[in-house]
């Protein structure tokens, strides 16, 4: 029963995160109603100063305003990590991006395109994230193109913010996007006004604006269940730089936290923390609410422990007792660390929340775009979150091995308890097991 409380709530947060009642009531209403470029929605000052790592915040240039959109942390302070993934030819910008303190990196990927910058998975715009692409654009050229190349929400809600930052940007979307209740994007905040076109299996006549320099392969498949879900994800492939660009499909782990996590490792910290009670047995307030001394061994076990309930949600070893969660946050035992090891030992995997709850239910589709996808030369992986993969074809498709063995878990070294959590929602949602459904 604790499992499936935890898979009810799980869907009941997806299906909050998309509801524009949420997205009415936690945004600034004058600006979501807005055209885009309304004198009461302008964009950003672009303003930033180089800085070192740990430096003051006081200048405004993290603040996000339109944090409410979609209210996960850090809130209203964004801090913005900038790294070259390809020299001259691609750059990764990041910040934090999490909930009860689960907190990963989140990716916006610039490619450097003929006359300029392809920004694809939009981030929070702030000051500080502008300025760092206007400094790319001083040396590659404007930013001509922004794609949005999935339906999930924490990506496609900084679209319309984006788009505002930078204007004169052609935007490229997936085209089945959708809220529960269905309402049109536009009128809820989360898509601009204009949309230059749709990211389709079939170019549009002519070409994609970018030319050869990009091409794009979409999956398409809907969630069973009574409510079905569109989910796209479009995979670029950047010719140049032989990268394959993708958002959640699959994921590098890897063994030490992201730069941009440690840049404020309070969430570590909290997830590393030990619960101790008094000796007399009686609830410590004060230690309960605690986190670990900041050291690298606690920052380590913080993102290893953040990992795994980023990816299973509830993993076998920690405690499914809601209640103690309340009085004590997570509470872990023996056996997390092989399962750390099992998820962030391949180059690339699926993460359990994906390949339970998306890709299962539709594998065969899946099978299909990933053969597509193998047709690429691509030597390096950029997903949406956690680190940039060298990684091609190979390494690819291993990771999704799991397809063709139904009744397994889907990832080796893990244990089916991992995936407990998973299956209740799963049978919640699609009313069966995610690990035993298959469908054309």
């Amino acid at each position: 029963m604790a499992a499936l409380r935890l898979g009810l709530l799980t869907l009941a947060l997806h299906v909050f995160a998309n509801s524009p009642a949420t997205l009415f009531r936690l945004s600034r209403l004058s600006c979501l109603s807005n055209p885009l470029g309304s004198p009461r929605c302008p964009p950003r000052a672009h303003r930033w100063a180089p800085r070192a790592r740990g430096g003051d915040r006081g200048d405004g240039a993290r603040e996000y305003k339109e944090w409410r959109r979609l209210p996960l942390q850090p809130y209203g302070v964004r801090t913005t990590l900038m790294q070259e993934v390809a020299r001259g030819k691609v750059y990764s910008l990041e910040q934090q991006l999490g909930v009860f303190n689960v907190a990963v990196n989140i990716r916006m990927t610039a490619l450097v395109v003929d006359g300029g910058l392809m920004l694809v998975n939009p981030i929070a715009p702030t000051q500080e994230c502008v300025s760092l692409v206007n400094d790319l654009a001083k040396r590659y050229g404007p930013v001509r193109y922004i794609v949005l190349p999935t339906t999930q929400v924490e990506h496609k809600v900084n679209l319309e913010p984006l788009t505002t930052a930078f204007p004169d940007a052609k935007v490229w979307v997936v085209g089945r996007q959708w809220s529960f209740p269905p309402f049109k994007l536009d009128l809820i905040g989360l898509y601009p006004k204009r949309i230059q076109g749709f990211l389709t299996n079939k170019p549009p006549p002519g070409g994609y604006p970018w030319g050869e320099s990009v091409e794009v392969k979409v999956l398409d498949i809907e969630l069973p269940g009574a409510i079905p879900t569109p989910f796209q994800e479009a995979a670029l492939f950047h010719k140049s730089s032989r990268s394959l660009v993708v958002t959640d499909s699959v994921i590098n782990v890897p063994t030490e936290p992201p730069p941009i996590v440690q840049e404020d490792p309070t969430s570590l910290l909290t997830i590393a923390g030990v619960w101790k009670g008094s000796e007399s047995g009686d609830l410590d307030i004060d230690s309960a609410k605690k986190s670990a001394v900041n050291n690298k061994s606690n920052r380590q076990e913080g993102w290893a422990k953040t990992a795994l309930l980023a990816c299973f949600l509830s993993p076998s070893a920690v405690s499914k007792d809601l209640g103690e969660y309340i009085e004590k946050g997570f509470q872990w035992s023996d056996g997390w660390q092989s399962t750390f090891k099992a998820l962030s030992t391949p180059s690339l995997v699926v993460s359990p929340l994906v390949s339970q709850l998306v890709f299962r239910p539709q594998a065969k589709k899946v099978e299909k775009w990933v053969d597509d996808l193998l047709e690429w030369p691509f030597q390096m992986v950029i997903p949406a979150h956690f680190s940039v993969a060298r990684a091609g074809p190979k390494e690819f498709s291993r990771a999704f091995d799991f397809l063709r063995n139904v009744d397994g878990v889907s990832i080796s070294g893990t244990l089916e308890d991992d995936y407990a959590v998973l299956d209740a929602v799963a049978k919640l949602a699609f009313g069966s097991k995610s690990r035993t459904s298959s469908s054309d």
